[in-house]
């Protein structure tokens, strides 16, 4: 696990993310936030790629795992679906990764 200079895991810097971001969602690339307008222009330059952006939607672990949290964003359509469900499932914290579709084979 990564550590800042005070010696705190790079969860709880997360954590303090989550806490003062005004978005309802923290957006995870490659281990560095992303805006919603930032993934929009992900998923539409993927797009024209042939590829996806997957995403697990991830919430607190006292409340356990939400099941069905993987979700392919191909569209902002598709965006707001995950979105929905994240906060049907108090899941506020997306991961996101660049993938080959298996939708498209």
């Amino acid at each position: 696990m990564a550590f800042n200079r005070t010696n705190t895991t790079s969860r709880n810097i997360v954590a303090e993310i989550l806490k003062s971001a005004k978005s309802e969602f923290l957006y995870l690339f490659d281990g560095e936030r992303l805006s919603r307008d930032e993934v929009l222009q992900v998923i539409e330059g993927l797009n024209q790629m042939g590829k996806s952006l997957k995403c697990f939607l991830n919430r607190p672990k006292n409340l356990g795992q939400v099941p069905g949290n993987l979700f392919y964003l191909d569209t902002p359509e598709d965006l707001e679906t995950a979105e929905q469900f994240g906060k049907d499932n108090n899941a506020h914290i997306m991961s996101l990764q660049i993938i080959h579709n298996p939708k498209r084979d």
